[in-house]
């Protein structure tokens, strides 16, 4: 089970310009509920802002990894955002991340969410994987990467 189970082309944005964490995870949260009513944009952002005052998860080598449970969800969703020029975010190495991916998982499924969690950290640790996706050129391309 890899990344691109939980992704769809909808759920991925490449060259986006964010200022600042919060405007990178608000892209994250709009990606999050694309294409669903039952999930709230605001809700989602909430969920992810607050992992975030816990500590940071910009996890170092240009990735963050935005993650938490959210009620009302019946699987794993992910969404992916690729920021060609950086943005701050606190990350663990001081520096810039170019690679977000938003994890979301239902609140009675707390073990497949970390197991999801460490397979996307695996797999964002290889820096071929990491080179592609800030170079990726369309979500299909990104995606292509992950299969």
């Amino acid at each position: 089970m890899g990344l691109a189970q939980y992704l769809q082309p909808n759920r991925i944005a490449t060259a986006v310009e964010a200022g600042s964490k919060a405007a990178a995870l608000r892209v994250l949260a709009r990606l999050l509920v694309e294409g669903d009513d039952t999930l709230g944009e605001a809700a989602v952002l909430e969920v992810l802002l607050a992992r975030e005052q816990l500590a940071s998860t910009g996890v170092g080598s240009s990735v963050a990894i935005p993650h938490g449970r959210v009620g009302g969800l019946d699987e794993i969703r992910a969404a992916m955002a690729i920021v060609p020029g950086g943005v701050d975010f606190d990350a663990v190495d001081g520096q810039p991340v170019h690679i977000l991916v938003a994890i979301i998982a239902p609140k009675d499924r707390p073990s497949q969410h970390l197991k999801v969690l460490a397979d996307v950290s695996r797999l964002l640790r290889r820096p071929p994987v990491r080179a592609g996706l800030i170079q990726a050129a369309s979500p299909e391309s990104a995606l292509e990467l992950l299969r």
